[in-house]
């Protein structure tokens, strides 16, 4: 149940910490995490991203599976309800990641055989309807970064590459490793990936060109049984924010993995303190006032390959205080949340994900979390 930013960092994780034989106890039965609105439609389909430029401006993204075929599937908050958008005819796949700058500047990235770096297309919303951008036939686009008025990234996890959208022209630009995770904001972005030696780099484009940086140096010493993971960037005010995973003694049956909360100001990483030794699942979600909003995974267990964990809001104002609240149990029977987001002005936080009730299709769904 897991997609976009954090399913694409939690499936790496998770596969080296629980595919070994469990040391987690398992997780106490608690009330499972439930959503205020769940799609209508027949057959299988989940949500994978979730935008909001401004509070009218609410979109989800995912897939509708029917019949042995997907299609990416939208859907735009109306009132408190949730309405079904067309877009351009002839897709196919699932929306893999999708990112805004402003209500006019929408974009996703979807397709299908992601695995095989099977056809890609990339999609526009200009503030009056989606409009079929880009395709491609050999890549592997997992990630995409709005920009400006009308700019976005658009990052090849195949190859070590970016192409950017000025506005006006595509310009293709080298990354120093394949990106999974990025963010932008005015001429600057920031982004991480795997090296292929069991570390994550994270990387900053200055207006010119890709820079790595080594927020890496603020971890714990790499062992050879380590591994590190790096999560999406997120902006608020001056600073970026990122969550490091270290996965330690992944081959022993109890490995051990250990979240940290990183942050850039003034030219420099810092470690920041965080709540609890709870996993930080989800990409910080900047409170408008300084502070984070920040979804972390307590109690994990694997039941027969399955994870079970249960689902935690955590909150940390501009002075560095926390709070904490159970949202609910997740399981592969209840739900599971893919990607949250505030709505702006607001301390209102949305996520998306899917549900599947026992015996019953899956089905995309939308969660009140604060």
């Amino acid at each position: 149940m897991l997609g976009t930013s954090a399913g694409r960092l939690l499936a790496v994780v998770f596969s080296a910490v629980l595919m070994a034989p469990a040391g987690a106890s398992t997780a106490a039965a608690r009330d499972p995490l439930t959503p205020v609105w769940v799609s209508p439609l027949k057959g299988d389909s989940d949500f994978s991203a979730i935008v909001a430029p401004d509070a009218k401006n609410v979109w989800a993204f995912g897939t509708t599976r029917s019949a042995g075929k997907a299609k990416p599937l939208t859907y735009r908050k109306s009132g408190s309800t949730w309405k079904r958008v067309r877009l351009p005819s002839g897709l196919n796949g699932r929306i893999q990641a999708a990112d805004a700058s402003s209500a006019s500047n929408i974009w996703a990235v979807g397709g299908g055989s992601f695995n095989r770096g099977g056809s890609a297309y990339l999609l526009h919303w200009n503030g009056e309807r989606w409009k079929l951008a880009r395709r491609w036939k050999s890549a592997l686009p997992l990630t995409i970064a709005a920009t400006g008025r009308r700019g976005v990234w658009v990052f090849d996890f195949s190859r070590p590459r970016a192409l950017h959208f000025d506005g006006r022209r595509w310009h293709k630009v080298e990354t120093p490793v394949p990106v999974l995770n990025a963010a932008a904001r005015g001429k600057t972005a920031w982004a991480s990936g795997p090296d292929g030696y069991g570390k994550t780099k994270v990387m900053r484009f200055d207006g010119r060109r890709w820079k790595l940086s080594n927020p890496d140096a603020l971890l714990p010493k790499h062992t050879k049984e380590s591994m590190t993971f790096f999560g999406e960037p997120a902006f608020a005010g001056e600073n970026v924010w990122m969550v490091a995973h270290r996965v330690a003694n992944r081959n022993d049956d109890n490995p051990k993995i250990e979240s940290f909360l990183l942050r850039h100001g003034n030219g420099r990483w810092r470690k920041e303190k965080i709540s609890s030794a709870s996993t930080i699942s989800y990409t910080p979600v900047p409170d408008g006032r300084g502070g984070l909003w920040l979804l972390t995974s307590k109690n994990m267990s694997d039941q027969n390959g399955d994870l079970e964990y249960d689902l935690v809001l955590a909150h940390r104002t501009a002075t560095g205080r926390w709070n904490e609240r159970f949202l609910g149990h997740v399981d592969e029977e209840t739900a599971g949340i893919s990607e949250f987001v505030r709505i702006p002005g607001t301390q209102r936080l949305l996520g998306v994900g899917s549900v599947e009730p026992p015996g019953r299709d899956e089905n995309a769904a939308i969660f009140e979390l604060s």
